[in-house]
Formats: structure tokens, sequence, C-alpha cells
């Protein structure tokens, strides 16, 4: 049996679900499947970790839906310093976080024979592998360009160092590769879908009101509810998961939900009248048009999508929007609300998705 090592900022029991948690499902299915969960501290949590309500299961293991968990929970964790003069220490700290790998994840990178590290933090440990297990086979995530993110320097500059040391570099947007120091290894798998979700049927939760459903907190855009409920009384506009980014909205036909589980937003999502992605326009990166999974969650759902233009990409069933334009916006709602035209994109599967991770070389449409 094969045995998988996942090392990331996200923990795979979090609520809020990104490409990392279905390709861990995915390879759950194969073999033995290990998470390791890195950055959280009492720092992090201040600055609004969404893995702080997890905090009580930490630095032990939790068996889940299949997989072993390790959620690593510091006083402190090492970060971006920004100043050049600070380097050293930065360095330094990262240094020292990496020496005080817990007993049992270290055991893990000992044991696997795959280790998926994602971008974020978890570049850093690249090193920490290769010297713990020479023999593993390491594939890089790309799920976001180290520079967008605004990584630690220690970090992106460890990447470059060890980037030879990555058998494989799974990128789900071709825009990604511009930020790897060359593409010898590199091959595009886009993010996919659950098909037995959208097969499903579940109860409305709008009742008899038109509505719409933005999910997430990532570049959330409060300012495009603002305007789109003053200029749509007749709708509801429903908003999830945002956080503190949403708490100044207050118009009696925005709904602002907590974040929930996964599964308990996919009822929102299928009755639907459209769904909004509110990404905010600061630089936001061009691969968000291939790596936005709220994007894809409502293709997949077969419902029109409002996103800003940047993000249009050529998927059927997007209309776009400039942020701040209230013209704009209401164009944009106006044009998802005539839509009648069946939205089929074609989408992988996750188990099509890590089929080509595994063995990129089998397929040809993975090839740059």
């Amino acid at each position: 049996m094969t045995v998988s090592l996942v090392i990331s900022v996200h923990d795979y029991r979090s609520r809020r679900k990104a490409s990392v948690h279905f390709i861990t499902a995915e390879m759950a299915k194969r073999g033995k499947t290990r998470f390791f969960s890195v950055g959280l501290s009492r720092l992090s949590e201040h600055r609004g970790d969404t893995r702080a309500d997890l905090a009580p299961r930490a630095n032990r293991v939790e068996y889940v839906d299949g997989v072993e968990c390790f959620l690593w929970r510091t006083s402190w964790h090492p970060f971006n310093m920004r100043r050049p003069a600070l380097a050293p220490v930065e360095e330094s700290l990262f240094w020292l976080y990496r020496r005080l790998i817990p007993r049992i994840p270290r055991q893990w990178l000992r044991e696997a024979d795959t280790v998926f590290i994602e971008s974020g933090m978890a570049p850093v440990f690249i090193e920490d592998v290769r010297k713990l297990n020479p023999a593993a086979r390491i594939i890089y995530l790309a799920s976001d360009d180290l520079d967008v993110i605004d990584a630690a320097g220690t970090i992106k500059r460890r990447f470059r160092a060890n980037f030879d040391s990555i058998d494989t570099v799974r990128l789900p947007s071709r825009l990604l590769q511009d930020g790897m120091p060359h593409n010898r290894t590199s091959y595009f798998i886009p993010h996919g879908i659950d098909r037995t979700i959208a097969q499903s049927d579940y109860p409305t939760p709008y009742g008899n009101r038109r509505s719409c459903v933005s999910v997430g907190s990532m570049l959330f855009d409060a300012s495009f509810f603002t305007i789109a409920s003053s200029l749509f009384p007749d709708i509801d506009f429903h908003v999830i998961g945002a956080g503190k980014a949403a708490n100044g909205l207050s118009a009696a036909n925005i709904i602002v939900h907590e974040e929930m589980p996964f599964a308990q937003t996919l009822p929102y999502v299928q009755h639907a009248a459209f769904g909004v992605a509110p990404y905010l326009d600061r630089q936001t990166p061009r691969y968000l048009i291939d790596t936005s999974l709220k994007l894809r969650q409502f293709g997949m759902f077969g419902i029109p999508a409002v996103c800003p233009e940047f993000a249009l990409g050529d998927q059927p069933g997007r209309y776009g929007y400039r942020p701040g334009v209230p013209e704009t916006i209401r164009d944009a709602i106006d044009k998802a609300l005539a839509h009648r035209a069946p939205i089929r994109p074609h989408m992988l599967g996750w188990d099509e998705v890590v089929d080509r991770i595994i063995t990129p070389k089998a397929y040809a449409d993975t090839s740059l």
C-alpha cells in the first residue's frame, strides 16, 4: 500500500474546502494518506487564521474520513518580515521552525512514498523532505504564485534553491508557469469537480424569494453587494463565509451567513438564480480565471456567474463587471438573469485530476 503525505497551510478538517482537500480525499481512496497542517500559532489566530476553531484538536493525530490529520500549533511561527535588512533574522526563524517539526509528522516524512507540498509556507520544507526521505517522490501543488500571496522571502529563496528536488509540478493554470524557475517538470492539470455533488437534489433554502449566493472570503469585495442590493431590491443576496470583510453589509436584502461546512453551502448554490464571485481588483492574478473553485462550482451546477471582467476567461455563463461601477454591475446581473442556454463546461472529475498528477506523462492534455 502506498503512503502519501500532504503538507499545507490548510487543514483537512476545515469547513472551507480548497483543491488540496479534494486531492487528499481522492488519495485516501488509493492508500494510506496523512495531512500535516503547518503555520498555526497564537500569532496567526490573532490575525484571523481560518483553522483557529481546530486549535483544541492540534498537536495530536486525528483520523477523519480516511485521512490521518496533524495540525501543528505553536506559540509563534515565522512570517514575512518584508524588510531586506531583517532577512537574516527571518531566515533564522524559519530554520528554527523547521528544526522543531514534531516527532509524529517527522516520522510521517520518513515513511511517505509521495509527499505533496502545497504553495504557501509548505515549500520551505522541501529540503527537509529530501533529507529525511531521499526516495520519496515530491509533488508540488502550485495553488498560487508565491509572489502573489506575498510569501516570505525565505520561502521563495528556499523554493528556488530546492526546486530541482521536486519530481512533479502540478499547475492548475498555465498562467502559473511564469512563477516557476523552469518548466521541465511542470504539467498543466486543471481543478476538478465532484460530479456526485451536482447530481444530488437539495431542498431550496430560499423560500419564494429570487436569490443569488457568494461563498468564501478570498479577495472579497463588499462594495459589490452594497451597490447590487440597491439596484435589485427584489433579489436577496446571500453572503456565506466572508468573515470580517462582510461586517459592514446591512441592507435588508443582504443575508450574511457565518462560515459553514462545504456540504451545507451546496443547496444555496444549486438553487441560486446566479452565483457571485466578488473579487477585489487589487492586481488580482490572471490565473484566477482557471483556479477559482467558486466559479467552477457555479459552472458545475449550471448556474450563471457574475464576476469582475478580469475573471471571465472563456468559460460559458460568466458575466463580467468593473468593480465599483454600478452600470456594469447592473448589466452583468441583468444578463445573468436572462441566461437560458445550458451551461455545461468541460471539467475533469477529481479522480481524473489525481490520475494526471500521479502519471502526468500518460495524458496528452497535461503538456504546457
